[in-house]
C-alpha cells in the first residue's frame, strides 16, 4: 500500500480527533467553576452566540434542519437518548455532530486508501456516496438499536421486579422505600431498570408528585408494560385502592402476556423451519437415500 494516502488519512483524523477535543473539553468543569467563584459584577455578560460561525448562519442551519432547541425534532431526539439511557445535557449536540460530522469524515478517511487500486471512477464514486449515506445514518441506527435493547432489558425483567415490589409493600414498606429497595437489588441482574426505580425515588424525595414522577418513568423507558404499571399505580394513589393487589394483577399480566408471547413464537416456529428444511435438509436426506441406489444404477449400465 502507498504510504502517501495512509499518512493523508492519518493526518485528516489527527485534525478531526483535535477539533472535536477542543470543543467538547472547552467547557471543562474547572472552567465552570472558576466562573461560578468569581464576582458577578466581573464576569462578562453571557453570550450565547457562536465563536465561530455568525449568528444568522447557524440559526438558518438550524432551521433549515430543524434541530432547534425547542423543535419537536430536538425533543424527539432527546427523548430517544433519554430511553437508549443517556442523561448528558450535551447527549443531543453530540449526537448531531456525529451526523454532520461523520458523512465527511468516512469519505476523506478511506477514499486515499482506495485511491490508486485499480478502481474505475464510478466505482470510487459509488463507495463515496456509500460512506456518506452510511456516515449519515449510522448514528441513529446505533442509537435505535440501544433504545431497543434498553427496552427489551427492562421489559423482562420487570415481572420479577413486580414480585419483588409486592413482598416489600405487604412486608409494611411505603411504596417509595420498596422502589428503593427493588432498585438496590436489581442493580447487578438489571441496571437499566434500577437506575429508572431509583430516579423516581430521588425525583420524588426531591418534591416532585408521584404521579408525574411515575409519568417521567413511563416516558424515559417508552416500554409499553412500563406505562401500564405507572396508570395503575397513579390510579391507585388517586382512588386510595390498595397498591399490593394492582402489582399483583400487573404482575400476573405481564406474566401471562409472556407466555401468551412464547407460544406465538412457539406456533410460528414449524412455518419459519419449512424453508431451511427445502433448502438445506431435504437435499442431504435425498442425496443418502438415493446415492447408493444410483450408484448401483450406474455401475450395472457401465457394466453391460
Amino acid at each position: 500500500m502507498p504510504l502517501a494516502p495512509l499518512l493523508f488519512g492519518f493526518l485528516v483524523a489527527a485534525c478531526i480527533g483535535s477539533l472535536a477535543s477542543f470543543f467538547l473539553f472547552s467547557g471543562s468543569r474547572v472552567r465552570d467553576r472558576l466562573g461560578i467563584q468569581t464576582k458577578p459584577g466581573l464576569r462578562p455578560a453571557a453570550d450565547d452566540s457562536p465563536l465561530i460561525l455568525p449568528p444568522a448562519l447557524v440559526e438558518k442551519f438550524e432551521k433549515k434542519l430543524g434541530i432547534k432547541k425547542d423543535s419537536s425534532k430536538a425533543k424527539e431526539l432527546k427523548k430517544q437518548l433519554v430511553q437508549a439511557g443517556i442523561y448528558s445535557n450535551r447527549a443531543l449536540s453530540i449526537f448531531l455532530g456525529m451526523k454532520v460530522g461523520l458523512p465527511l469524515a468516512l469519505p476523506i478517511l478511506i477514499m486515499p486508501m482506495l485511491w490508486g487500486r485499480g478502481f474505475s471512477k464510478f466505482l470510487l464514486v459509488g463507495i463515496a456516496y456509500g460512506l456518506f449515506m452510511g456516515g449519515y445514518f449510522l448514528p441513529t441506527l446505533i442509537l435505535g438499536r440501544m433504545v431497543n435493547s434498553r427496552q427489551k432489558k427492562i421489559g423482562q425483567a420487570l415481572p420479577d421486579a413486580l414480585d419483588l415490589l409486592v413482598v416489600c409493600v405487604e412486608a409494611g414498606q411505603g411504596l417509595n422505600a420498596a422502589l428503593k429497595r427493588v432498585s438496590e437489588d436489581f442493580m447487578v441482574s438489571c441496571p437499566a431498570l434500577a437506575k429508572e426505580l431509583n430516579l423516581v425515588n430521588l425525583e420524588i424525595n426531591a418534591g416532585l408528585e408521584r404521579e408525574q414522577a411515575l409519568r417521567n418513568l413511563a416516558d424515559r423507558t417508552g416500554v409499553e408494560e412500563v406505562a401500564s404499571l405507572c396508570s395503575i399505580l397513579i390510579q391507585s394513589d388517586r382512588f386510595g385502592t390498595s397498591v399490593a393487589t394492582a402489582l399483583k394483577v400487573q404482575s400476573e399480566t405481564l406474566r401471562t402476556t409472556r407466555r401468551q408471547k412464547l407460544e406465538e413464537l412457539a406456533a410460528k416456529t414449524p412455518v419459519k423451519l419449512i424453508f431451511p428444511l427445502l433448502l438445506f435438509i431435504f437435499p442431504a436426506i435425498m442425496v443418502v437415500i438415493l446415492g447408493p441406489a444410483v450408484i448401483r444404477i450406474m455401475e450395472t449400465i457401465m457394466k453391460k
